[in-house]
């Protein structure tokens, strides 16, 4: 599969399988399918460390995206991208906003696929909204699996498109 989903912290339980389904549905959607990308959740600690040695920000942040245009080493199997996610920031938020902490994870994979598929809010606002776009449409595609397949209990009204806004058809 082009998501592998890796669960390197232990505080909060993470339904590997139903994530990669979803992020694989939403790299369809970005018409990105094709490329290889791992999700990896961890604590607050190590993506702090993670953004103070890449962007240069001692803090921890709820989702970090990292693209690998080409591989170092072209016979060995790389991802074409990574992203990081804290579930401590993560849950926070999801409090914050009163809604599930799956919700929330969900939302961080489409905002940080966005930015692997070459999309940037802090480039403008023309930028932004189109990477709110992007975003709004896979969490409209999303809702319709999560609500199918009956993933995490969620319910329509928490599902991704909620949260993002009503999307036109």
């Amino acid at each position: 599969m082009p998501v592998e989903i890796d669960n390197r912290q232990k505080k909060f339980p993470v339904d590997t399988l139903a994530l990669s389904l979803l992020a694989n549905e939403a790299q369809k959607t970005l018409g990105e399918a094709q490329k290889n990308v791992t999700i990896t959740f961890v604590n607050n600690r190590r993506i702090r460390i993670v953004n103070r040695e890449y962007r240069g920000k001692n803090r921890s942040t709820d989702v970090l995206s990292f693209s690998y245009p080409s591989p170092p080493f072209p016979d060995i199997p790389f991802p074409d991208g990574e992203i990081l996610i804290s579930t401590e920031k993560a849950e926070r938020q999801a409090r914050e906003q009163n809604i599930p902490l799956e919700t929330e994870i969900v939302n961080l994979i489409i905002h940080g696929l966005c930015h692997l598929a070459g999309h940037d809010h802090e480039t403008g606002p023309e930028d932004a909204l189109r990477m709110k776009h992007a975003e709004r449409k896979i969490a409209k595609t999303l809702q319709k699996v999560i609500v199918k397949r009956n993933l995490f209990s969620i319910g329509p009204q928490n599902a991704p498109s909620q949260i993002f806004g009503k999307i036109p058809d």
